[in-house]
C-alpha cells in the first residue's frame, strides 16, 4: 500500500463543445455530404471557376450544417453516486410504467456508449467508444455537449450535483476524470491505470478499481490521490462503500476489505468464482453473483458467507435488492427471485432470453434485457411478460427508469426511450 499527496493535473484547455459551439461529430458527416456534392459528375461538368468556389466554399456551408451545442443545466438536485443509481441497485424501485409504453426519442451516440448511464432530472450522461463523454438532454434527447477524453471509455459516469466523474481504460490512457455538468469541461483528471469496473463515491471520496488490481482513493475537490492498494486479481466490478470499510471484489476470486481511509486490507474472503458484476449491499450484507454460476450473500458484520445458491448459469449483470429481496438474472435467461434472509424461498422463471444485463425491479416488475436486444416487463411472481419492446443491438448494461420514462442503451452506438 502506498501513500501519496500527488496533485492531479488541472487542465485549463476547455475540450468541451460549449456556447456557441458545434457538435463536431456530426460535422464530419455534414462536411462528407457537402463534398459529395460538389464533387458530383454533374457539377463537374460546369466551369472550372464554379467548382472551385464551390470548395471555397465548403467551411461556409458546412458551417450551417450542424446544430449549436449549447450549454447544460448547472446541477441536478438528484445525483448518480454510484453504479445504476446507488449501492442497492435499486433506484427504480418506486417506479411504474404507462400501461404500454412507446418510443419517446432514440439518439446516437456513435460507435456505442460504453457502461451504464447516470440520470439526473433533466440529463442522461454516457460515456463511449468513441473516446467521449456527452450529456443528453432527457426530454428531448438532444446532445447538450460532447467532451473528449484520452482514453476509451468501459464503465459509465457518476453525477454529484454540478460534476460527472468518469474513468477510462489504457487505451492509451488510464485516468479518472472531473467534468463540469454545464459544459463538459475538464476540472482535472489523474492517471491511475486501466479502469474497466465502475466508480465509486462517497461524498468524499471516488474510488477506482484497475486491470492491474490496484485500487485507488481520490480526492474529488482536485484529483490528488490519497492512496493505492495493490490487490490480487483485476478489479472488474465496481467497489462498494459500507460502514465496515471499502468491499472490493477480484478476478482471483476473492473478496477483499478495505480500510477507506487508508487502504489497508482488513479481510479477505474466498468466493466461489470470478466476480464480473458490480455487488448491490443493503448495509447489513454483500450479494453477489459469478461467472460459475453461484449467488453469494456475505455478512459485513462477520466477514462469513451467510449463505450460497446455484444460478443454474453464469451471471454478468448486477443483482439488485429491494427491501428483503433479491433479484439475479443469469445468463440462460432464468430471473431469480430470492427472499435475502430465507433463500430456500426462491422462486425462478425462465424467460427464453440470453442475457448479461442485470434486472431493473419497479413497483409495476422488473425489467431485463437481452444480448439480441429485447426489453421485457416480467411480474416477479408469475413469470407473466406485461410489456416487450425490441432496440437494435445487444443490452449489455439494465434498463433504468425514472419519471416513468425507460432509457435502454443498445450495443451499436443508440440510447432508446419510451413513456
Amino acid at each position: 500500500m502506498q501513500q501519496t499527496g500527488a496533485v492531479a493535473h488541472n487542465d485549463e484547455r476547455d475540450l468541451a463543445a460549449g456556447p456557441g459551439r458545434r457538435d463536431p461529430a456530426a460535422d464530419g458527416h455534414c462536411l462528407s455530404r457537402v463534398l459529395r456534392q460538389l464533387l458530383d459528375p454533374m457539377t463537374i461538368r460546369h466551369r472550372r471557376g464554379i467548382l472551385v468556389a464551390g470548395l471555397f466554399s465548403v467551411n461556409a456551408i458546412a458551417a450551417g450544417c450542424t446544430p449549436i451545442m449549447r450549454p447544460g443545466p448547472e446541477r441536478q438536485e438528484s445525483g448518480w453516486p454510484a453504479y445504476l443509481g446507488n449501492q442497492r441497485h435499486d433506484a427504480s424501485a418506486r417506479e411504474t410504467l404507462n400501461p404500454d409504453p412507446r418510443p419517446l426519442w432514440h439518439a446516437s451516440m456513435g460507435r456505442g456508449v460504453r457502461g451504464s448511464p447516470a440520470l439526473g432530472e433533466a440529463v442522461v450522461a454516457v460515456g463511449t467508444a468513441d473516446r467521449t463523454i456527452v450529456l443528453v438532454d432527457r426530454a428531448s434527447g438532444d446532445v447538450w455537449w460532447r467532451t473528449r477524453l484520452d482514453g476509451t471509455v468501459r464503465a459509465g459516469p457518476l453525477l454529484d450535483e454540478d460534476r460527472l466523474y468518469i474513468a477510462t481504460e489504457a487505451q492509451p490512457q488510464g485516468r479518472v476524470y472531473a467534468i463540469r455538468l454545464r459544459d463538459g469541461k475538464q476540472l482535472w483528471h489523474r492517471g491511475v491505470g486501466s479502469v474497466t469496473a465502475p466508480l465509486a463515491f462517497d461524498g468524499d471520496a471516488i474510488y477506482a478499481g484497475t486491470e492491474d488490481g490496484t485500487m485507488a482513493r481520490l480526492d474529488p475537490e482536485a484529483g490528488s490521490v490519497i492512496w493505492r492498494t495493490p490487490l490480487s486479481g483485476a478489479v472488474r466490478a465496481g467497489p462498494l462503500v459500507s460502514p465496515h470499510g471499502l468491499v472490493v471484489a477480484t478476478t482471483s476470486d476473492t473478496l477483499y476489505l478495505l480500510d477507506r481511509d487508508k487502504g489497508t486490507v482488513h479481510a479477505r474472503l474466498a468466493l466461489p468464482g470470478a466476480v464480473l458484476a458490480t455487488p448491490a449491499t443493503d448495509g447489513r450484507r454483500v450479494y453477489l453473483a459469478t461467472v460459475s454460476g453461484r449467488i453469494v450473500a456475505v455478512d459485513l458484520a462477520s466477514w462469513t458467507v451467510s449463505w450460497d445458491r446455484s444460478a443454474g448459469d453464469a451471471v454478468y449483470g448486477a443483482p439488485a435488492i429491494v427491501a428483503d429481496t433479491l433479484y439475479v438474472l443469469a445468463r440462460d435467461g432464468r430471473l431469480w427471485v430470492i427472499p435475502a434472509a430465507t433463500p430456500d424461498g426462491a422462486i425462478s422463471h425462465t424467460l427464453d432470453i440470453v442475457a448479461t444485463a442485470g434486472p431493473t425491479p419497479l413497483a409495476s416488475g422488473v425489467l431485463v434485457g437481452s444480448v439480441s436486444g429485447e426489453v421485457l416487463l416480467v411480474d416477479p411472481r408469475s413469470g407473466e411478460i406485461r410489456w416487450r419492446a425490441q432496440v437494435t443491438g445487444p443490452i449489455e448494461e439494465p434498463p433504468l427508469v425514472r419519471d416513468r420514462q425507460v432509457v435502454v442503451v443498445a450495443g451499436r452506438g443508440n440510447i432508446h426511450t419510451y413513456r
